[in-house]
């Protein structure tokens, strides 16, 4: 994966370390808004999918695109546990997660998602805080589908997510790669 990405032709260099399609993602500590601690688990007991998306706390670059995000899984008629990642809390957050119906917003006040999929920003006018990404873990837990954008202000793929939504739903087994 490319350790570079670009904002307004600046280019940015992300943590070393990350996170790729086929390995079992990690489990992390962050904070709900209320600053409560927050575990995310890889995987559920009702073997959901699950949808991690992180932007940087800058407004332009996050919340049409995560309202977009929210209403196409709206859609899907699958359980899908959803979080949208920032480096900090947003400055109007109870009012975008108001807006939000499939996303739980929460952050990384641990440095933990970050640093261990790759995603914090670690030089630059965004460094600390997390590029745009879009990872989907299976229902074993492991990392299906990936997106890093290596334009920040690029949009996610929506019709691509929607597609590897119904692989990720379909392909699952129930045995994982060991079965």
């Amino acid at each position: 994966m490319e350790s570079n990405i670009l904002y307004k032709n600046e280019s940015l260099e992300l943590c070393e370390d990350y996170i790729d399609v086929g390995y079992m993602a990690d489990n992390f500590t962050a904070s709900t808004s209320d600053l409560e601690p927050f575990e995310f688990i890889r995987s559920h007991k009702d073997k959901s999918m699950t949808l991690l998306v992180s932007f940087p706390n800058k407004n332009e670059l996050y919340e049409e695109e995560l309202l977009l995000i929210d209403t196409l899984l709206n859609e899907i008629q699958v359980d899908i546990y959803c979080y949208a990642v920032f480096h900090k809390e947003l400055e109007k957050s109870a009012d975008l997660q108001k807006k939000l119906s499939k996303f739980t917003l929460i952050y990384d006040t641990e440095d933990e998602f970050g640093n261990m999929y790759g995603t914090k920003i670690v030089s630059g006018s965004l460094e600390e805080q997390l590029t745009k990404s879009l990872f989907l873990i299976s229902k074993d837990g492991a990392v299906f589908y990936l997106e890093l954008p290596q334009n920040i202000e690029n949009k996610l793929d929506l019709q691509r997510l929607r597609v590897e939504l119904n692989k990720a739903y379909i392909t699952y087994n129930g045995v994982g790669c060991h079965g």
